[in-house]
């Protein structure tokens, strides 16, 4: 079993879904592959980052499956942005250093597309200042930078 915020892993059955993840480093990664010290933010606990996200229209939380485990404390949380065919996020606290109880990243299952996804990125940013990390391509892309991949 994956560790994706949709539970499976990518494959040939899930073809229209991209994994998207939301950080708060400093500084943003370079494009050119150099390798610099970034410090990564904690964008909240886990009860105020949820509750924030719960602030987007359309959020729901979505019940943990009965063979998941629990006796993580706390749990992670995996809330639905239901908008077309949806996006999966899974919020967790960090249990170790650097950071324990805070949390420093949101993973992002999506299948919506990627034009109404933007939507989502943006009000996360405004709330969070986090800034997306494409894991297909590797690369931190701001709005700005997220938006001019739609128009090309």
């Amino acid at each position: 079993m994956s560790d994706r915020p949709g539970g499976s892993s990518p494959g040939p059955e899930t073809p229209n879904i991209q994994f998207f993840s939301f950080w708060k480093p400093d500084p943003v990664p370079p494009r050119d592959a150099t390798i610099l010290p970034v410090e990564l933010h904690s964008l909240g606990k886990l009860e105020e980052v949820t509750s924030r996200l719960f602030e987007v229209p359309r959020m729901t939380e979505v019940p943990p499956a009965p063979w998941e485990a629990i006796e993580a404390e706390p749990q992670p949380k995996k809330l639905r942005w239901q908008v077309e065919e949806g996006v999966i996020l899974k919020v967790r606290c960090e249990q170790g250093p650097p950071k324990p109880g805070e949390v420093l990243t949101i993973e992002a299952a999506s299948s919506a597309p990627t034009k109404t996804f933007y939507r989502l990125y943006v009000q996360i940013y405004e709330q969070f200042g986090a800034t997306v990390l494409d894991e297909k391509s590797h690369l931190f892309l701001s709005p700005r930078e997220f938006r001019a991949n739609l128009a090309g």
